[in-house]
């Protein structure tokens, strides 16, 4: 829990800095927008923070809300080289494709014992083929779209717009069912055993195959979820959509508190984590330091070129705190445990002479 405090204290003066260098940043567009985008990023990194948990690794989850995107559109935009078929039927399909995908990737890893690292790798290089071949190479638009609504229509409006996108609602939905999964249900106590230690975790009687499975299953049902989102907020589909986000999942995910060892993470700080990788990507855009030059009022911004240079930097920084993290809690460990073996066991006292008293 210390660690999420900390990471909520960097949010909040992050939050605070931004709005000291540029008002805007808490103004209700960019305050709306940028909750959008926490929650669309939150959806499948809570998908990737359940994988981490485990132990594994999940890198086709950006290639899954891609795919996701492409085939409501294929299916159900009305444009010119689409089905056309009704927007419940090509939503069903996307989803259920990328449950397919997890599905695929969690036998490939449990039954064959391939490394995940591997396996979701090809994935995303053959889900991202397979997108590309759907939408031909080229940009599938859903055009005026009822679908266009999920993402920017929502709840209490005011002005004309909405304070609270649906994405928020969707997201705050699968937090909800991530968290309770995580700490009180049977699965979740599996998911932490499993990253905690594999071999005590067959040695108890966990069914290990199902768990890492079931667990892959729900980071590509994230994903597909996302992509559903996603493409209601662009609007238009191409396979360059979910390239890297992957990583932006992995990040927010580590920054939160899911050891890239496995065992360690929770809900909580997947948001936390979501939240200071999108104020991250808003802050480049928003940053600003106003200065004079010769009695000119000039404004300096932040080169938005630098933007994969601060995100690789911070994912960075978040490995190497982690690993920090450990040894530390390793010294902490041998030295309690050296303490106990010097202070040995305490003398039984000796009992009571026969017939005293």
């Amino acid at each position: 829990m210390r660690r999420e405090l900390g990471m909520s204290l960097v949010l909040v003066l992050m939050c605070a800095g931004l709005y000291i260098s540029n008002p805007d940043f808490l103004g209700q567009s960019n305050v709306v927008n940028t909750t959008r985008q926490i929650a669309m990023l939150g959806i499948y990194a809570m998908g990737m923070g359940l994988v981490i948990i485990t132990g594994g690794i999940d890198l086709s989850i950006g290639s899954v809300v891609g795919l996701t995107g492409v085939l409501i559109a294929k299916i159900s935009s009305p444009g010119m080289g689409c089905l056309g078929y009704p927007l419940w039927f090509g939503v069903t399909v996307a989803l259920a494709a990328a449950v397919l995908v997890g599905l695929a990737q969690g036998l490939l890893i449990t039954r064959l014992k391939l490394q995940p690292f591997v396996v979701t790798l090809g994935g995303m290089l053959v889900v991202r083929g397979v997108s590309q071949t759907v939408a031909e190479g080229g940009t599938l638009s859903f055009g005026n779209s009822p679908f266009l609504r999920l993402a920017n229509d929502g709840l209490l409006h005011v002005g004309g717009n909405a304070l609270i996108p649906y994405p928020v609602v969707i997201f705050l939905v699968v937090l909800g069912a991530g968290a309770y999964v995580l700490h009180f249900t049977v699965l979740g106590r599996y998911m932490y055993a499993l990253g905690g230690n594999r071999e005590a975790a067959e040695y108890s009687g966990i069914d290990v195959t199902r768990v890492e499975v079931a667990t892959y299953v729900i980071s590509s049902a994230a994903g597909g979820i996302a992509g559903v989102c996603y493409a209601s907020y662009i609007g238009q589909m191409s396979q360059q959509v979910g390239i890297g986000y992957e990583l932006y999942a992995i990040a927010a995910a580590v920054l939160g508190g899911c050891s890239l060892r496995g065992g360690e993470g929770g809900a909580l700080g997947i948001l936390i984590g979501s939240a200071i990788m999108r104020v991250i990507d808003n802050g480049i855009n928003m940053f600003q330091v106003r200065y004079s030059d010769g009695g000119v009022r000039r404004i300096w911004r932040l080169d938005p070129n630098w933007t994969f240079i601060i995100i690789g930097s911070v994912i960075l920084v978040a490995v190497v705190f982690d690993q920090v993290v450990h040894i530390v809690q390793e010294q902490r460990r041998a030295r309690r445990a050296g303490d106990a073996r010097l202070a040995g066991p305490r003398p039984a006292e000796s009992p009571p002479a026969a017939g005293a008293g």
